[in-house]
């Protein structure tokens, strides 16, 4: 099968992505970077379940334990995207040579990519917090949990949030990919998906969207055993959702460059190797 940049739809993107993942990076990269951030995640949301019932306490010990956690899997995170970002652009650069994309996950990152990916990332949950979080929770404090306002302002963050996530995603291809950061990425990021953006916009949506469904329901499932069938249960609940939430993280980070390069081949442009030797 042949390895190039084709102009693909909603189909043809999960076609790709799975062709990457299933024939080349599942079977020749032994990459321990999705299951250790899977295995943080999954730590991180039991964790903070058991923070929320010691609020009241006012545990600091606790909540910078949780913050120290959430930290290094933002970091963990930055570094498997990076990883990803690069060894599936070398992949389309060199027609399938496996050699070369094994190198770029084996070696050393960049030092520049990784800096330019984490200031971008700054920015990228900066703004979020500051334009959605901040006005629901002011609003949250504002009106009662029953008041039909709620609903609705809850509807537009998530709303928000969707529209913004395939910016987001691409923006850190192209900060790894491209010599663009901060605002510069998001503003070619932006550039990148015009013409593509209810294909990637639908992909990322799914695939977000199940993380935190496979996070919400480890919470509920195992952490709570909300149907409280034993330890046993727990066990293997524990154990599938490890698994689930494993594939997910690697198909989105194959989606994200899958992505990128099918948004450069439907503007007609040529992938810079400059950024990937």
């Amino acid at each position: 099968m042949e390895w190039q940049q084709r102009d693909l739809g909603l189909a043809g993107i999960c076609r790709e992505t799975s062709r990457v993942v299933l024939r080349v990076i599942l079977p020749d990269f032994a990459n321990s970077g999705p299951p250790l951030l899977s295995a943080l995640l999954l730590a991180d949301a039991a964790f903070s379940c058991t923070l929320h019932s010691s609020v009241a306490r006012g545990l600091d010990p606790e909540a910078a334990a949780l913050a120290l956690l959430d930290t290094v899997c933002i970091l963990l995170s930055l570094l498997c995207t990076a990883a990803y970002a690069l060894c599936v652009a070398s992949l389309y650069r060199t027609g399938g040579d496996l050699r070369a994309a094994d190198r770029v996950l084996n070696e050393d990152l960049p030092v520049v990519p990784l800096m330019r990916l984490g200031r971008t990332f700054l920015l990228v949950a900066a703004v979020p917090f500051v334009l959605v979080f901040v006005p629901l929770a002011v609003a949250s404090s504002s009106f009662r949990a029953d008041d039909k306002i709620m609903l609705p302002l809850w509807l537009l963050g998530w709303a928000s949030a969707a529209h913004a996530a395939p910016v987001c995603h691409l923006a850190f291809v192209v900060s790894v990919l491209e010599d663009a950061e901060l605002f510069g990425a998001l503003r070619r990021s932006r550039e990148l998906l015009a013409g593509k953006f209810c294909a990637a916009a639908c992909v990322f949506a799914a695939l977000d969207g199940c993380v935190v469904a496979v996070l919400k329901a480890f919470q509920a499932l195992v952490v709570h055993d909300a149907l409280g069938l034993g330890l046993a249960f727990q066990l293997a609940a524990g154990a599938a959702m490890f698994l689930a939430l494993c594939a997910l993280l690697v198909a989105t980070l194959v989606a994200q460059p899958v992505v990128y390069m099918v948004c450069k081949n439907h503007h007609q442009e040529l992938l810079d190797m400059a950024h990937l030797d």
